[in-house]
């Protein structure tokens, strides 16, 4: 989160970038308060897919100036292109710094004031740093094969990852081009070590050996140690014996032997070096192969000892921890209920202090100056997305900055607020509404239910486009976070264990009963939808009630004992059924949707990616098969080429106009054409 003293420099890019010559910086044109006059529009997934998207906000060492990056897209093919661009604080201006003909990515700040970026302008991707007044960039480094990692303190070497070739490599080239290429399944061949690039000499060496993974390799402040992590069980996401145990060693940066720091019994990762060395903070948990997992910030010597949970006390999961530049405090930022918080705590243990942004304010990231006097903030709130923050240390005296980028000022959108209702057991459980576009209260309206994934996801109380799509056209929309849900307590993320599909369900729609109760919803006009969980839920919830007149599912399961043979995670399904499906059968069954196909009234349209390997197709295909033979009203839309989610922008566009079609027809009592007939 500060402006580390090492530099991450990688090749890998979002596009692939045609040589081109950077073109003389241009001024950007601040837009604040430009749309008053002109007349406002209705936000739509092609529109939410062409507007200009900004991120990768770093604050200069000196605090004078703001690097980001903004990607747009071409409207024919819908090609996206990123360019870096630089806000100067002081002069309140912002300048266009490349222009190349496929864009630039990876944008950070040198010491020295310089930018440092990727670039594949002269056919090949590489490091190029250009001054922040603009100018012709330059090669950072002129050895083509480079590679993708982090720069020493001293900026003499590069620490990287790299996977190994599988041990036959020849021998299986030669059967892959010959269509010889059968496999036995899940056995590792290859694996990913640290290794040292020497800058002067343009050699690489390898510093880990083994048959094990390796990940996150850090530099010590002296640039002699390099910490990382591995996973030394030898399993993968897939295997049905995947272990999450991992630990945190240490390597001389000049080869050496290793020496492992932890011994937990469970998943640390992350390390990062206190500034003088001493110390290192990652982030650890209790919880061994736990699908509901709480993360906490341990901290531990550098040269060996038991480590200090300074956040074994907080019952929340916290990520992203760092240093202060002078290394008297931590920070860390933790999920609590519909918000995200930062949080600073002391190295030595102590009460962690919230780090105040204002009550509604969804905290997303921040980077500090050298000294650690100024920061950037980022985040949002239910009401305004990409707010950018200058501030004093601890977040005192923010001061907005870049408001001119608010994609969303040219549009109209409807009002979202906070809800707390009381679920199965009495529980609190928590949700967001947003209000159609000029809502008046008091007025009944149609409700779409959105069910979040996981089930350990949530959803958040920050500006949610995809509700607002869905409020421009008049509907109100809810978002529920039931027990399962991250965000809160470890009990209550574990609640929904055995129980996927009971408990959680009623929290659910208890939500829908209290907006009916409010006066918002009318409950004669109500629809359901969701993915992946929130898929299932959605065909769990059609089985169990009628009350909603129309349900949209994508990528959701229908067959949980199939579905444990299908996954790529199937230890998720042990630890939310109690075991595997061979001992736990009547678990499985009985929380599976396809189970009570014959109770289906609700036209269901189920959307689902073709490669998908989170849920395969044929989770969908299960029950559209079964419902169209009982003559269920249901329809089946496939996406060729896609995965777990719709990434291609043409068929966003289409699978959003299909859903609204669907809903219109069955919720709004409009006539439209069946899909399958188009």
């Amino acid at each position: 989160m500060r402006v580390s003293r090492a530099v991450m420099l990688s090749l890998s890019m979002s596009a692939v970038y045609a040589p081109a010559l950077l073109a003389q910086a241009q001024t950007v044109a601040q837009s604040g308060g430009a749309n008053q006059s002109i007349a406002r529009k209705t936000l739509t997934v092609k529109e939410t897919l062409l507007m200009p998207t900004f991120g990768g906000y770093q604050l200069s060492p000196n605090g004078q100036r703001i690097l980001f990056t903004r990607t747009d897209r071409d409207e024919k093919e819908y090609a996206a292109t990123t360019h870096l661009y630089v806000h100067d604080v002081a002069a309140k201006t912002t300048m266009q710094l490349t222009s190349s003909a496929k864009g630039e990515s990876n944008p950070r700040w040198l010491p020295d004031g310089r930018v440092l970026f990727s670039s594949n302008r002269d056919t090949k991707a590489s490091l190029w740093v250009i001054s922040p007044s603009g100018g012709e960039a330059t090669k950072y480094l002129a050895d083509p094969d480079a590679p993708n990692g982090t720069l020493s303190p001293d900026y003499s070497h590069i620490v990287f990852t790299e996977a190994t070739d599988r041990p036959d490599k020849k021998e299986w080239d030669d059967r892959v081009k010959k269509k010889d290429d059968g496999y036995f399944a899940e056995k590792k061949l290859t694996y990913t070590h640290v290794w040292v690039y020497d800058v002067a000499s343009k050699k690489k060496m390898r510093l880990t050996s083994g048959d094990f993974d390796h990940a996150g390799p850090v530099w010590s402040p002296d640039g002699k140690v390099i910490a990382y992590t591995s996973n030394r069980t030898n399993t993968t996401g897939r295997d049905a014996r995947y272990s999450n145990n991992s630990d945190i060693y240490l390597v001389p940066a000049d080869s050496g032997a290793l020496r492992q720091l932890t011994t937990h019994e469970g998943p640390d990762r992350s390390p990062t070096f206190s500034p003088d060395g001493r110390q290192i903070a990652y982030l650890s948990s209790e919880q061994l192969n736990s699908g509901a997992d709480q993360t906490d910030v341990k901290v531990i010597p550098s040269a060996g000892g038991a480590p200090l949970n300074l956040t074994a006390d907080y019952d929340y999961s916290v990520s992203n921890v760092d240093w202060s530049t002078d290394g008297k405090f931590l920070y860390f930022s933790a999920a609590e209920g519909l918000t995200q918080k930062l949080y600073r705590i002391a190295p030595t243990g102590g009460k962690p202090v919230l780090v105040q942004f204002g009550d509604d304010f969804m905290f997303g990231s921040f980077n500090v100056t050298d000294d650690g006097t100024k920061w950037l903030v980022t985040g949002s709130t239910l009401a305004s997305a990409g707010i950018v923050y200058l501030t004093e240390p601890d977040g005192r005296k923010p001061r907005r900055v870049l408001v001119e980028l608010d994609r969303y000022s040219a549009y109209d959108v409807g009002r979202s607020e906070t809800l707390t209702w009381k679920g199965a057991d009495g529980w609190d459980i928590e949700g967001v509404i947003t209000y159609p576009v000029n809502y008046q209260p008091g007025t009944r309206v149609p409700l779409i239910l959105q069910v979040h994934g996981g089930p350990h996801g949530r959803f958040t109380a920050n500006f949610n486009t995809g509700a607002q799509i869905w409020a421009a056209r008049g509907y109100a929309v809810l978002q529920t976070n039931p027990r399962g849900s991250s965000g809160r307590t470890l009990a209550f993320s574990n609640a929904n264990s055995n129980d996927w599909g009971g408990k959680d369900y009623i929290d659910i729609m208890n939500g829908v009963d209290h907006v009916i109760a409010k006066g918002v919803a009318d409950p004669d006009k109500m629809a359901i939808m969701g993915g992946s969980y929130g898929g299932f839920m959605t065909f769990w919830t059609v089985t169990q009630t009628s009350r909603f007149k129309a349900a949209i599912g994508h990528a959701g399961i229908v067959d949980w004992y199939s579905f444990y043979g299908q996954t790529d995670i199937p230890n998720l399904l042990e630890h939310g059924f109690g075991g595997m499906p061979t001992a736990s059968k009547a678990t499985y069954e009985k929380w599976s949707p396809i189970e009570y196909a014959t109770n289906v009234t609700t036209p269901l349209l189920i959307t689902h990616g073709e490669e998908d390997e989170r849920v395969p197709i044929s989770q969908g295909e299960q029950y559209f098969r079964t419902l169209k033979k009982l003559e269920k009203p249901v329809e089946f839309l496939r996406f060729p080429r896609e995965g777990h989610g719709i990434a291609e922008p043409l068929h966003r566009i289409y699978l959003d106009a299909e859903q609204e079609k669907w809903f219109a027809k069955y919720v709004l009592g409009r006539t439209t054409r069946p899909i399958s007939d188009n």
